[in-house]
């Protein structure tokens, strides 16, 4: 496990001290949730690191009532919610510093039948956002920052919820940023402050959305603009628009691979030759956890025999040192890490546009299109350069 805080008691009787050490605990851990679930007479405490739920360490892992009910108090103070509300389901906000370094956190309250649930997002504001380091082969980083520096045009990021979509997003604005060029914004909820982009949030209080965000953009003079989410016919319809009419417009999708997404977009109402004639990348993508370089061991020559199937021979039969050389590796376990597993990064599977493609697209013989194959085999590109596992290609990717 990582160098976390060792507490031999907990402040039962000091709200304030208990909720700061379970964040320190929990951002030492490299959490970017933690979940305060009540139960009959306690409340279990979880926290999700690189994306898998686990329990966080005795005497964190549970606690009792009084202790439970003093640290919601205090966190629904924190997020400016109405602590006499324990119904309804609430959200706000708040930042918090460790070691100088500052945390923004957003919580989410929802009653259920043992009680108030808490949830918090945990996120770091010094965080790497640089497109660099996302995961990208060489290739594929040519190709994005060539369409990234094109002055009109549509790039879709897509993939499941916790795919890394956002921040991948937030890294080709970062890859944007220049005084020469106004950048704008449309998020729910705006998760990564950037200077010199003007970024509008979601406020459906006040019936502030995506598509009334994005009109009101367009009369801002923009050259980029960046929508968090395709979700309807009315976001998606002014997204094309804007693309066709001199703007770079970059946006993301929850679908699992880009045929599904052209899909999607047919669900929605979307003009579908209008649409093939703005798009200029699709990219899918999806998160693995990174092997930890303390303790992974390389693989045996038996290990490597059981693995079968056309994929991983195919990902073995184009394997071109992209990500260096082969040693592929299995995960250990040390004090230093979580289960082998240290931290993540992306794989990827673009679709650049061509005739052709716009073609299959305009059509909708989305079945046609040969790439959702393509995080499959970069994720066992991964395995063999030995930064991740089989099984965690699987896990991601099926």
């Amino acid at each position: 496990m990582p160098d976390i805080p060792s507490y031999t008691t907990i402040s039962l009787n000091n709200a304030i001290t208990l909720t700061d050490q379970l964040l320190e605990t929990a951002a030492m851990s490299g959490a970017s949730d933690l979940h305060l679930e009540p139960l009959p007479q306690s409340m279990r405490v979880r926290m999700r690191v690189d994306g898998l739920m686990q329990l966080l360490q005795p005497p964190f892992d549970q606690l009792p009532a009084a202790a439970a009910d003093a640290i919601v108090v205090r966190i629904k103070l924190l997020s400016e919610m109405d602590i006499s509300e324990s119904r309804r389901p609430q959200d706000g906000s708040f930042q918090w510093q460790l070691d100088g370094k500052q945390m923004d956190i957003r919580s989410s309250s929802l009653a259920g039948h043992w009680g108030e649930k808490l949830v918090l997002r945990l996120q770091w504001q010094q965080q790497n956002i640089d497109i660099e380091h996302q995961g990208l082969s060489a290739s594929q980083l040519k190709i994005i920052k060539t369409q990234l520096s094109k002055p009109q045009g549509l790039i879709l990021v897509t993939g499941p919820t916790g795919s890394g979509k956002s921040m991948f997003l937030y890294s080709c604005l970062k890859q944007l940023q220049t005084p020469l060029i106004n950048i704008v914004s449309a998020e729910n909820p705006v998760e990564v402050a950037l200077f010199g982009v003007h970024q509008v949030a979601v406020n459906e209080v006040i019936k502030l959305s995506f598509s009334h965000i994005l009109k009101a953009l367009l009369r801002q003079d923009p050259d980029v603009i960046m929508l968090g989410e395709l979700r309807d016919y009315d976001s998606a319809d002014v997204a094309i628009k804007a693309a066709q009419t001199g703007h770079l417009l970059l946006t993301s999708m929850h679908t699992s691979s880009i045929s599904e997404a052209i899909h999607r977009c047919y669900g929605l109402g979307v003009d579908m030759l209008s649409l093939s004639y703005c798009l200029s990348l699709i990219i899918n993508q999806r998160l693995v956890r990174r092997l930890c370089e303390q303790c992974k061991q390389p693989m045996t020559q038996s290990m490597l025999d059981n693995i079968t199937g056309q994929e991983w021979i195919d990902a073995m039969d184009s394997y071109d040192d992209c990500f260096g050389p082969i040693n592929p590796c299995i995960a250990e376990g040390c004090e230093a890490c979580h289960g082998g597993y240290k931290g993540r990064f992306g794989v990827f599977d673009l679709m650049l546009m061509d005739q052709a493609k716009r073609d299959s697209v305009a059509q909708r013989r989305v079945t046609k299109i040969e790439y959702d194959a393509g995080v499959r085999r970069q994720g066992f590109w991964r395995v063999l350069s030995g930064h991740t596992s089989v099984a965690e290609v699987n896990r991601v990717t099926w």
